[in-house]
């Protein structure tokens, strides 16, 4: 940051034009769906999400009574609209007097923020941003599942306008506290930044890119995705070099030495409206199952049977673990989103019950990325549990090393 007063550079600054990557779906939608307005300082692509150039924010017009980035056991039980921002007017300016219709954002928190658009007309002292920054707002910020689709969707508007995704600032336009998976944030792009931190002087950004919202990723379940989008596979191995994992080492599946791992939940305190930590979807009798599958599979030379929860567990160690699983079976959660980064033509086994079995969110992750998936419908509790989940486990050996 440094103070830029009027001068010749302000028409340069203002102008500068980006190429774009209108390569495979959605980013050919993106390119043929434009918006341009006051100069094409913002263009808006296929009402989803909109880049601005040469544009000043103004903090002290958002709204909110948390900064975001509190210690956890600091806001136990505080209300999750606590953890959101109100922009009023002049919250965003842009060099020309425009206002947008309702309904090019509808459903969308972009709506609340461009319709605090306003015009500046001089210059005074500002901070200046140079480097590209892309504006998040997350809503389920430590579920594993929503935090890998904004991330793709991030990166995928790297990969659109052609930056490199460590040379991308992140701007969370959320108040959350902590979370355990802040940090993959700032492994995948150059940092990130809280509204909430930024003090309320005028800031001038180059160039402010407005992410879409979460229920928009290619990713999510409501796009209904059975092929990759843009740029998967792309993302996928940018996450894993960021973590030091090799994708390349045993590749092909060898049916004389299978990894089967079994992904348990355990009940810990991920965000402040679950201060008990209680978690849903656990085995009833899960020490019993898994102990009863260990002594069967103990016997065979050819089946390595390993288990373990991810709660607490560093991201660089829950990578190593599925890169290197043949079958990944678990219950209904978050934590099988991991299929997106196990090896294709391996194989997903989704324990479900009769309240879960309709739920396809991880068949969906599964075809995306290649890889085999089995539902095991299972009634929790049960004393025929440990047989069900067992004759899944059978049935999945057989047709992976049937041939």
């Amino acid at each position: 940051m440094y103070l830029l007063k009027h001068d010749s550079s302000y028409k340069q600054l203002l102008y500068d034009q980006t190429n774009f990557d209108c390569f495979d779906d959605p980013l050919i939608t993106w390119c043929q769906n434009q918006i341009h307005i006051c100069n094409s300082s913002l263009i808006i692509f296929n009402k989803l999400f909109a880049k601005t150039q040469s544009i000043i924010l103004q903090r002290k017009f958002a709204q909110g009574k948390r900064k975001g980035g509190e210690d956890l056991d600091k806001v136990l039980n505080q209300n999750e609209n606590d953890e959101y921002f109100h922009f009023n007017k002049s919250f965003i300016q842009l060099s020309c007097n425009t206002s947008l219709p309702t309904e090019i954002f509808k459903n969308s928190h972009l709506s609340d923020i461009f319709s605090s658009i306003t015009s500046y007309h001089t210059w005074r002292d500002l901070n200046i941003i140079n480097e590209t920054t892309i504006a998040v707002n997350r809503y389920d910020y430590v579920n594993f599942y929503h935090t890998i689709t904004d991330l793709y969707t991030v990166y995928l508007l790297c990969r659109f306008f052609r930056l490199d995704p460590k040379s991308v600032h992140i701007l969370f336009l959320d108040a959350h506290p902590k979370g355990n998976l802040d940090l993959l944030w700032s492994q995948l792009f150059h940092s990130f930044i809280r509204l909430g931190h930024l003090n309320n002087s005028l800031i001038f950004y180059k160039e402010l890119i407005w992410s879409p919202p979460q229920a928009q990723s290619e990713l999510d379940l409501k796009q209904s995705r059975k092929i990759a989008p843009s740029y998967f596979f792309d993302f996928r191995q940018h996450i894993l070099e960021k973590f030091y994992i090799s994708s390349v080492i045993n590749k092909d599946l060898d049916c004389q030495n299978i990894n089967i791992f079994f992904l348990v939940r355990h009940n810990y305190i991920a965000h402040p409206r679950n201060p008990t930590g209680k978690i849903t979807r656990q085995l009833i009798n899960e020490n019993q199952i898994l102990n009863d599958l260990k002594r069967i599979f103990q016997n065979i030379s050819s089946i390595h049977f390993t288990y373990n929860h991810f709660e607490q567990l560093p991201m660089q160690q829950q990578l190593s673990i599925i890169i290197q699983t043949d079958i990944f079976i678990g219950m209904h959660g978050a934590g099988l989103t991991h299929v997106l980064f196990m090896k294709t033509n391996r194989f997903l086994i989704e324990i479900t019950t009769t309240v879960w079995q309709k739920q396809t969110h991880f068949e969906q992750m599964a075809s995306i990325n290649n890889i085999h998936y089995h539902r095991c419908l299972i009634l929790n509790g049960h004393s025929t549990t440990a047989q069900t989940i067992f004759n899944c486990l059978t049935k999945t050996l057989f047709q992976m090393c049937s041939s």
